[in-house]
């Protein structure tokens, strides 16, 4: 007999697409916990474990919520070892479609990245409250991904926020969270962020620039202009980029 942890919110996909009404019990703040309590436990498996573990099939669907909404990392049965010295391993491609890397669909080549990308489009979920995929939608608005890079490009980047979040997120918190979205759906797999790493950045304050690209200058706080105009140059570096994979 199995014993399991009974959840008392049910799953997040249920609270996100779900009838919950015009205003979302999900909060800005619960969605910031869960995005923060989900990113813990993803990294507890590629930086916790020794041989680290790929989940695989990271989505909404999978992450159980408590009664305090914290939320449980679930469904481990496409999850994959990763041996120590490797950096990736090759398997037939599994996961969800909407949330499997491009990089991972079109080579077989699995490693933490993969889930990190996973994660990042689970973000933007958080964020908007849409699905990854949803044919019921405008042509340019099916994909997640594509959209929520549009917007941004767009510098509509206040447009991306659920509707039915009350009160809605602050501007500058709301884009140092959008730039941790692009940064781990970054069409260059190397340059996605480590699983600790996102962790830091949605706990903390900072803005989460690339350390490699910060000058003195760049060490104080931007402004909310400068904050919209990276995220847009971020997303049209992405844009241009994502052709790579098809």
């Amino acid at each position: 007999m199995l014993v399991y942890e009974f959840v008392e919110n049910g799953n997040l996909e249920q609270w996100l697409h779900g009838d919950v009404g015009p205003v979302s019990p999900l909060t800005w703040e619960i969605r910031l916990k869960i995005a923060i309590g989900t990113a813990k436990g993803i990294a507890y498996l590629h930086e916790g474990l020794e041989p680290k573990v790929v989940h695989r099939d990271i989505k909404s669907s999978n992450i159980l919520l408590d009664k305090k909404w914290n939320p449980k990392v679930s469904d481990f049965g496409m999850a994959k070892v990763l041996g120590s010295g490797s950096s990736y391993v090759t398997t037939r491609v599994m996961g969800t479609f909407g949330y499997v890397a491009p990089e991972y669909a079109s080579t077989g080549m699995l490693n933490e990245s993969s889930d990190i990308y996973s994660f990042g489009v689970l973000l933007m979920e958080l964020i908007s409250g849409r699905s990854p995929v949803d044919y019921n939608r405008p042509a340019g608005e099916v994909n997640l991904v594509e959209w929520f890079r549009g917007m941004v490009g767009s510098r509509r980047v206040e447009d991306l926020a659920d509707p039915r979040i009350v009160p809605a997120p602050a501007p500058r918190v709301l884009n140092r969270v959008l730039l941790v979205c692009l940064r781990c759906i970054d069409s260059d797999a190397h340059k996605r962020p480590k699983m600790g790493q996102i962790v830091h950045m949605l706990e903390g304050d900072e803005f989460p620039f690339r350390t490699e690209h910060r000058s003195p200058r760049a060490a104080h706080r931007p402004s909310t202009n400068a904050r919209t105009s990276l995220l847009a140059e971020k997303a049209g570096a992405d844009d241009a980029d994502k052709s790579t994979w098809r």
